[in-house]
């Protein structure tokens, strides 16, 4: 058994092409004047997201996109996946067999962030280990691991590549970097925000949690 912290790892962003292909897209609309710098394009973009809050146009933003790998649990995995417009490709546990050496015979899970550190620990650790065995024993006894899966726990930890146009990941950031959402939700959406935010501020720094 092998337990590690979830992470994520931003695969396809690149802020200048990104914000000039979103002010090519709104100069069709608006047919203003081409904007050749980076700076002005920022601005442009800006004005877009900020001219009316109740009405603002972010059709434009819907001609970039970014793709990020995450390392998480099933469960965060399952929030994530409830996004429309979204590109989804998740590591199977119908065709991934975690007795193999390509995983090292073993199962990897997810640190719970709520168990560490608490009287807990030791019961979730017990009862991850229990799932452990159990997937190894339901395999030898010639199930296969689309069979087998089943006792799997929602802490199995799974890899997912999401790429969606930042209109979306807008939606995601502001749902579920909210307080409201999951804490383990939180605590891998936040740090990507914060450091998507710090790059390309002109389309998520009006975002706050």
């Amino acid at each position: 058994m092998h337990i590690i912290k979830q992470s994520y790892q931003i695969d396809h962003f690149e802020p200048e092409e990104d914000c000039r292909r979103i002010a090519k897209a709104a100069r069709i609309c608006y047919k203003f004047p081409e904007l050749d710098s980076f700076e002005a394009q920022q601005k442009m973009i800006r004005r877009l997201r900020d001219r009316d809050k109740a009405h603002p146009h972010h059709s434009p933003l819907e001609h970039s996109s970014m793709s990020v790998l995450f390392t998480i649990n099933r469960g965060v995995s399952h929030e994530l996946v409830r996004h429309r417009h979204t590109a989804y490709s998740q590591e199977s546990t119908r065709y991934c067999n975690y007795a193999s050496n390509r995983f090292d015979n073993q199962i990897t899970f997810i640190e719970d962030s709520a168990s560490f550190g608490s009287v807990v620990e030791d019961i979730w650790k017990e009862g991850l280990s229990r799932a452990e065995e159990e997937y190894f024993t339901r395999l030898d006894m010639g199930q296969s691991p689309e069979e087998a899966r089943g006792c799997l726990p929602n802490d199995l930890k799974t890899e997912l590549y999401v790429t969606t146009n930042f209109r979306e990941w807008r939606n995601i950031f502001n749902l579920r970097c909210d307080s409201h959402a999951h804490y383990q939700m939180q605590e891998i959406i936040r740090p990507l925000f914060d450091e998507v935010c710090g790059i390309l501020p002109c389309v998520f720094d009006d975002i706050t949690y």
